[in-house]
């Protein structure tokens, strides 16, 4: 059975990883899943450091609890990997709470493609909003933009980082606009490895990078926002197909996330019973849930939602 997350500060070598927005393109308000209500957001915490998969709404649940439970009390520094430059995926920004906290002391760095930083800049910029460099001052005590590309393998502190690039585009036919996006295999030295893809169209041309970012993980989170795999467009993927890498990679547990936001839970929930019957290495993406890192077993468990 699930247990709560630890009421103290995480100790060296142990791993969290946190769901705190699953929903893809738009959140649910006012809250009525029991699934996921906010925009794509994930954590990967140690005792130092915080990676968070893309900054939707739910990155202000996270932001809170950075600030507030004592698991997460020894992080210093906050690595945002923000996967393109649609918005849902960085309008959590701006409700973070490190930016309203006077002399916090977090260091937190935003890492993304040109294109996307580019975008939260402009999004950012008067007289939209207050740029976050401004939000910083006196607050945080560095804020650092960092741009990748979406191929290319990187050292940050004690962890490697690879980015691949992913399918996904705006419109259809004569108005497809393919964004520069970026999936995540993200290799803890001597701990886990997590990979992300969302937002991610897949098909046959897809699969060597797929495989890439996937094999010899412990975690991979995939964008499932349709059904089945006939049903995919717009730059996202399926439960079928999430559920089919699973079956693929039966040492990965395979999270579906960016759930549609026009799927109620139990079509969800359904889908899943469907396409990962016989799979136990798949589930669902859940807001509140936290997984451990188990290196006798060099796996995640579920502990807490």
């Amino acid at each position: 059975m699930p247990k709560n997350p630890p009421a103290r500060p995480l100790r060296d070598g142990e791993v969290h990883f946190d769901v705190w927005g699953c929903r893809g393109s738009r959140n649910l308000l006012p809250r009525r899943s029991t699934i996921g209500n906010h925009t794509s957001c994930y954590s990967v915490a140690t005792a130092g450091d915080a990676f968070v998969f893309d900054a939707g709404r739910g990155l202000a649940a996270f932001g809170y609890a950075l600030m507030t439970e004592p698991r997460f009390s020894t992080i210093r520094r906050v690595h945002v990997l923000i996967t393109h430059a649609h918005m849902d995926h960085w309008e959590g920004l701006k409700d973070a709470d490190w930016f309203w906290r006077r002399g916090n002391g977090l260091e937190v760095r935003l890492y993304g493609t040109a294109e996307a930083i580019g975008g939260i800049r402009a999004g950012y910029a008067h007289p939209l909003y207050v740029p976050l460099d401004l939000l910083a001052m006196g607050t945080v005590a560095k804020l650092e933009y960092v741009t990748i590309s979406s191929e290319e393998r990187r050292s940050v502190g004690a962890f490697s980082l690879r980015t691949s690039p992913l399918n996904h585009y705006s419109g259809s036919g004569d108005n497809r606009r393919f964004l520069d996006t970026a999936g995540f295999r993200l290799t803890m030295r001597k701990g886990p490895t997590i990979a992300y893809l969302s937002d991610h169209e897949p098909h046959a041309g897809t699969a060597e990078t797929e495989k890439k970012l996937v094999s010899g993980s412990h975690l991979a989170v995939y964008d499932s926002h349709f059904p089945d795999i006939k049903q995919q467009m717009h730059g996202h993927g399926s439960q079928e197909h999430a559920a089919n890498v699973a079956r693929a990679h039966p040492g990965v547990l395979v999270l579906a996330g960016h759930h549609a936001p026009s799927l109620s839970d139990q079509d969800i929930r359904a889908t899943w019973k469907r396409h990962g019957k016989g799979v136990p290495n798949f589930q669902l993406a859940v807001e509140g849930r936290t997984y451990s890192y188990e290196p006798g077993r060099g796996a995640f468990t579920l502990l807490a939602g």
